[in-house]
């Protein structure tokens, strides 16, 4: 007798075990689903942000106009290594802050 109580006994905080192990990984899932969430938010914030710096109409037209300027002095015979084709390189295009 003492052992069916015991089997019962154990069988109980076997399932209790179980129990719990389910109630604690709901939990873990949703942290992890929480965690993956901001993940992609802070992602997608930075593609927004990376897509409006891309995107600018003044900085894509004025990076237009200085290749033209210098797709010009190409064609009239200036070298890339020619140095005012290198300074204008330089001015234009690196240094537009």
């Amino acid at each position: 007798m003492k052992r069916e109580k015991f089997e019962n006994k154990s069988a109980k905080s076997g399932d209790r075990r179980v129990i719990r192990h389910r109630t604690r990984e709901p939990d873990r899932v949703t942290e992890m689903l929480k965690l993956c969430l901001q993940r992609i938010c802070e992602l997608q914030a930075e593609m927004n942000q990376v897509d409006e710096e891309v995107h600018d109409p003044e900085a894509e037209g004025y990076t237009a106009c200085a290749m033209e300027t210098l797709r010009f002095l190409t064609a009239q015979g200036m070298s890339p290594d020619h140095p005012v084709v290198r300074a204008l390189t330089d001015r234009l295009l690196r240094n537009r802050d």
